[in-house]
């Protein structure tokens, strides 16, 4: 496993309510690369209903039921929502003993560490999740940009370039470039990240990411043309279920998407 360092945190209050917009939107840019869908942020999930189970009610939990499993589940989202980061962690670490196996748990656990300022628990979490699966999309991802905001600039490029080295498939290698241009983007080296997304499309022009991702790039470089026209073929391109027009029709959204601002 990778050694971790600690870093300090952007967000120096850990009394912040947890996964607001910035880490929302590298968290909505994941789930753009890597094609998959999640269940709920706990930035963007739906208002629950206040719950009876609580974390200290738990005695024995090898004998709690699905049910009780959903139940702790909605209560996580809960106490994420209502900034209770603490409780969140007891619930955290209740589910990963029930189910150890579930990555939904570990990274929640890693965004919320980070987001609590606690980055060396955030990475540890995620060098455990890469120890399993060195090509997990958004391990590698999140862990890159969790580096580079550490200021471990050639450290991270060097994981990516190890993990790319890895690759066992054209799927992971072009996953890997496209966590790699993300990268080189956020080092302020544009012009490398759009070499990387052009040859990207020169693969594989189907691949709505590479698209989006221009398209970002160009909007927030006041490119407005080049930006129409990537996001134009992004829109014919992007299943229904990934669209997320709502969230980049401001400067803003598009800048806490790409991880400019921690704010």
């Amino acid at each position: 496993m990778a050694r971790v360092r600690a870093c300090s945190s952007s967000n120096p209050n850990p009394t912040t309510k947890p996964l607001r917009t910035a880490a929302a939107g590298c968290l909505l840019l994941t789930v753009l690369l890597s094609g998959k869908l999640y269940a709920p942020s706990p930035a963007i999930a739906d208002p629950v209903q206040q719950l009876d189970v609580e974390p200290e009610s738990i005695s024995n939990p090898i004998e709690l039921s699905s049910e009780t499993i959903d139940s702790l589940r909605t209560l996580l989202y809960q106490k994420l929502n209502d900034g209770e980061d603490s409780a969140a962690l007891v619930l955290l670490d209740r589910l990963q003993l029930l189910q150890p196996a579930e990555p939904e748990w570990k990274f929640l656990a890693a965004r919320l560490h980070n987001e609590m300022g606690d980055t060396e628990s955030s990475r540890r979490i995620y060098e455990e999740i890469l120890a399993a699966d060195p090509l997990s999309f958004e391990a590698l991802f999140e862990n890159a940009v969790l580096m580079d905001r550490c200021g471990e600039h050639a450290a991270a490029l060097q994981r990516l370039e190890s993990a790319l080295e890895a690759a066992d498939s054209e799927k992971s290698a072009r996953d890997v470039k496209l966590i790699l241009a993300q990268v080189k983007f956020l080092q302020k080296d544009v012009k490398e990240a759009l070499e990387i997304y052009e040859e990207l499309v020169r693969e594989d022009p189907k691949d709505y990411r590479p698209w989006f991702c221009q398209g970002v790039i160009y909007s927030l470089t006041e490119r407005n043309k080049e930006a129409r026209e990537k996001f134009a073929k992004y829109k014919e391109l992007v299943p229904k279920k990934f669209e997320v027009d709502a969230y980049l029709q401001s400067p803003l959204s598009r800048t806490k998407l790409f991880g400019m601002e921690d704010s």
